[in-house]
């Protein structure tokens, strides 16, 4: 009925490769450390929600384009590369700051753009495109291959399995945090740790070949 084949398989493959550590997990991880469990949700949830477009891409065509064409995965794969590595600057040149924002417009802001930050760090890494248009395939029906619907609902189990692992993972970072908070040199040290593990993803993303 709903076109996927090997339902249970999907989802224990799925699982397996959500978990493993990748930029995604690492963001999440480093940023609920440094920022706490909030600054750490938010970015499970835009993380989680780029898989929903890197799902759309697959499934209407768009990931074939990053498949074929090699400047399309270049500018892609330079593009994300250049976000990492501004995210890893902007870290390293924080400065700390030990006083509480209390103003409500202040931390929806910063939490929109943490948001925005995970979100774009997923949707412009082009091995997460390629990946769905080469896995979502293989658990669909072939008489319902030219059929959105199944890949759109395996899309959305993906996203479902990210979106728990990655606040499983904000929430255990959190909670690593407060051992680092009792030390007044850790924001610092944080930042630096989180603009190096940056700025190495990035070089990883630059040197990826199609």
């Amino acid at each position: 009925m709903t076109g996927i084949e090997s339902l249970g398989t999907f989802i224990i493959a799925a699982t397996i490769v959500v978990i493993t550590p990748g930029i995604d997990t690492i963001m999440v991880l480093t940023r609920s450390i440094s920022l706490g469990k909030k600054a750490g949700l938010y970015s499970a949830l835009g993380v989680s929600l780029g898989l929903i477009v890197h799902t759309l891409a697959a499934t209407f065509g768009l990931s074939l384009i990053l498949a074929q064409s090699a400047l399309a995965f270049s500018i892609v794969k330079y593009l994300g590369a250049a976000y990492l590595f501004y995210l890893g600057y902007k870290s390293l040149t924080a400065k700390t700051n030990q006083t509480e924002i209390k103003s409500i417009e202040v931390k929806n802001t910063a939490n929109r753009k943490l948001f925005l930050t995970a979100l774009l760090s997923d949707v412009l890494n082009p091995k997460i495109a390629i990946f769905f248009l080469a896995f979502l395939p293989q658990f669909v029906k072939t008489s319902e291959i030219n059929n959105p619907a199944p890949y759109l609902l395996l899309g959305f189990i993906i996203f479902i399995i990210t979106l728990i692992w990655c606040s499983f993972l904000a929430l255990m970072g959190s909670k690593v945090a407060t051992l680092f908070n009792k030390n007044k040199n850790a924001e610092s040290r944080l930042n630096k740790m989180t603009g190096i593990v940056f700025i190495l993803l990035g070089l990883k993303v630059a040197l990826t070949k199609r």
